[in-house]
């Protein structure tokens, strides 16, 4: 018996590149929602690659920002008089979190960045379930890489 699935991210007829678009695309909104900021952005160093491009004004900042190699979390204390950190279109940036996206080798790929226009705490909870949503991203991604490699290896 074949499953059959009404979400669109398992259509079969799709390209693996439009796959990996609308699960990133997905993983944003997921992060959005879970965190109750102004933005979830996904950013890829190597866009190229993988096929993913976002080009957003939340991507672009998120992109322009230092990475560490672990959690960055922007001002690290909330505070009602928090100057802004940046702009994002009309948006003023008074809280980011920064977490290194990983290849299966270690290598940093990518970063996922939560952006919001007030400040907020940052919880232990909400590192948890930050790295919750970073294995899924990491998991799509390793995904969709061992799918080029066996459709290029079939080639």
């Amino acid at each position: 018996m074949a499953l059959e699935f009404a979400s669109p991210a398992f259509d079969s007829d799709r390209s693996g590149q439009e796959d990996l678009a609308h699960a990133l695309a997905r993983i944003e909104r997921l992060g959005k929602q879970l965190f109750g900021v102004s933005a979830c952005t996904v950013y890829l160093h190597a866009a190229d690659q993988s096929g993913w491009q976002a080009a957003s004004s939340a991507h672009q900042f998120c992109a322009q920002l230092a990475l560490t190699d672990g959690l960055q979390v922007v001002p690290e204390k909330s505070s009602p008089f928090q100057a802004a950190l940046g702009k994002i279109d009309n948006l003023d940036v008074k809280f980011y979190a920064l977490q290194p996206v990983r290849s299966r080798d270690g290598q940093v790929i990518g970063r996922i960045g939560l952006i919001h226009e007030r400040p907020r705490m940052f919880t232990e909870g909400d590192k948890h379930s930050l790295l919750d949503l970073l294995a899924v991203l990491e998991r799509e991604l390793h995904t969709h890489a061992n799918t080029l490699s066996a459709a290029s290896a079939a080639k």
